[in-house]
């Protein structure tokens, strides 16, 4: 079901997230489908709806730096990068810290993957929940991530709440480095060009 941007259905939206509901929401980039970081059963829900492995790990959205720190090791380099790219279409691969709480899902070979969104809409949700949220593309693995409430819907049924989007989306995902190591492994190239990482260090 599509839920127009509204403060009544955004406030829908946040509920159905703290119930440990799947959902699916816009980001600055493309329509991400996502649910607590906390909630392993949701999450399993969602490695189904999608036909993803479940061993490739999902990217978290959070609201600021301090969210970041209470679940990953920050350098002095990430905080550059976070510092010029974030809010925005950057995705860090950090480190994690010790951390109970969140599923198992969010977190491989001790790394986990962190973004704060663009997207003033979602930046108030992940403020209202006060927990990462799991933000995966919204598509079929492999197939092209959703730029519309339609599309998402046609893909994921009337089953899951849609949160529509206020203004258009790139359409480009966000790009990923991992910074957990001397030399930046730069992993996907999106909305970001990797050259402008490089000159910005």
């Amino acid at each position: 079901m599509i839920l127009k941007p509204t403060k009544e259905n955004i406030d829908i939206i946040i509920q159905n997230i703290l119930d440990g509901k799947v959902i699916i929401f816009p980001t600055d980039t493309v329509f991400g489908i996502g649910c607590l970081a906390t909630n392993t059963k949701a999450i399993e829900k969602i490695y189904k709806l999608k036909g993803r492995e479940k061993t490739k790990s999902l990217l978290l959205n959070v609201a600021n730096i301090t969210a970041i720190k209470k679940i990953a090791t920050v350098s002095k380099r990430d905080s550059l990068l976070i510092k010029k790219f974030m809010p925005g279409a950057l995705s860090l691969i950090l480190k994690a810290k010790p951390n109970s709480a969140l599923s198992h899902y969010t977190i491989k070979d001790g790394k986990i993957g962190i973004r704060i969104p663009n997207n003033e809409m979602l930046l108030y949700i992940l403020k209202k929940i006060k927990s990462p949220l799991i933000s995966t593309s919204c598509n079929l693995s492999g197939n092209p991530a959703c730029t519309t409430a339609i599309n998402a819907e046609k893909i994921f049924g009337k089953n899951i709440l849609i949160l529509d989007s206020i203004e258009k989306l790139s359409g480009l995902s966000s790009t990923i480095i991992d910074t957990t190591e001397k030399e930046i492994k730069y992993i996907r190239e999106g909305q970001i060009k990797f050259s402008k990482i490089k000159n910005s260090l």
